[in-house]
């Protein structure tokens, strides 16, 4: 048996039972099998008891009735972490959080990983769990109050309104939605639901909200509508994706060596990729949609840059003097 096996099947053993185990005991369970016994077996356990005590599980000699041998345990109460009561609201931010570090390739992915394990289990021990809104993490939309608006509208089940401008539309129209889920696709945030003014389920690319989104304050309380018991997320989200192109477009982008790591975070398809001595990821994508593909490589400021091909070289530039221009007028 490989050491870290069975270390988990001596912690697992000793927060399994009830009472104080024997070395006896433990010899015919966690360590059965072991060739030699005896003062080898001792030496064994007492390097195993280490081992744990380093790792922060500490396992407790316990005196029992005179004559008799010393008892083993694991106190539970030192060993678990007590559970945690979230609110509604501290589910969805939390969700929100790890779904950004779980996606993104930062060093935090791992205990981010860890953590919401750890809700989940406790969430499923007989507690009552919190619904939170269908929704999957991608880049924060252009404006935060936009997306908090939506947020408050899926918890409480209200109505939402704003002015929308959909790609085969000259002019933006006023929507009233019952929203639904909340979902990302290549890179984009979508809001799903159903429209008062279409009369049917339909889903709306943030990006092409043109107004401030408004939440129904009338009767706070209580929710406007109720989802449909058969509505499912990933059925309404199968669309077909048009893309704006009639072809792909092979794009190529050069990345710092301080952000190399994050060069797969984006919604376009990795064709290759290769890191020079001095860092620096060279990556080719497949772009499906790029003006999508340049707001995102943007994102990373002067740590990634599109090499090819020139009309995204143009298309990034033209980005970048429209900003300077804007903060040019407010400073004007």
């Amino acid at each position: 048996m490989e050491k870290i096996e069975r270390l988990i099947n001596l912690t697992a053993y000793l927060l399994d039972r009830r009472q104080p185990v024997t070395l006896e005991q433990l010899s015919t369970t966690v360590y059965a099998g072991h060739e030699g016994g005896g003062e080898a077996l001792r030496r064994m356990f007492e390097r195993d008891k280490d081992e744990l005590r380093d790792m922060g599980i500490e396992v407790e000699a316990v005196s029992r009735a005179v004559g008799e041998d010393v008892g083993y345990t694991i106190q539970r109460e030192k060993y678990y972490l007590p559970e945690v009561d979230l609110t509604p609201q501290e589910s969805v931010a939390l969700t929100m959080v790890s779904r950004l570090f779980l996606g993104s390739g930062t060093p935090f992915s791992g205990p981010a990983h860890s953590a919401m394990l750890k809700l989940a289990f406790d969430a499923g021990a007989g507690r009552p769990r919190t619904q939170v809104p269908h929704m999957r993490w991608v880049d924060v939309p252009r404006d935060r109050e936009l997306l908090d608006a939506i947020l408050e509208a899926l918890m409480r089940r209200k109505v939402l309104s704003f002015s929308y401008k959909s790609l085969d539309a000259s002019e933006p129209l006023k929507r009233e939605v019952e929203p639904y889920g909340l979902l990302s696709r290549r890179g984009s945030w979508y809001l799903i639901g159903r429209c008062r003014v279409r009369e049917e389920v339909r889903c709306f690319k943030l990006d092409r909200i043109t107004s401030k989104v408004l939440v129904n304050k009338k009767s706070p309380r209580s929710p406007d509508f109720d989802v449909p018991p058969d509505f499912n997320l990933q059925e309404e989200a199968r669309w077909e994706w048009p893309l704006p192109y009639e072809e792909e477009v092979m794009a190529r982008v050069s990345f710092a060596p301080r952000l190399a790591f994050a060069f797969e975070s984006g919604g376009a398809d990795v064709v290759s990729s290769k890191r020079l001595k001095d860092g620096t990821m060279n990556v080719t994508y497949k772009v499906g949609d790029p003006e999508q593909f340049v707001d995102w490589v943007l994102e990373f400021g002067a740590d990634a840059r599109i090499v090819s091909p020139r009309e995204l070289v143009t298309m990034a530039r033209e980005r970048l003097q429209g900003v300077l221009r804007s903060l040019d007028g407010e400073h004007g």
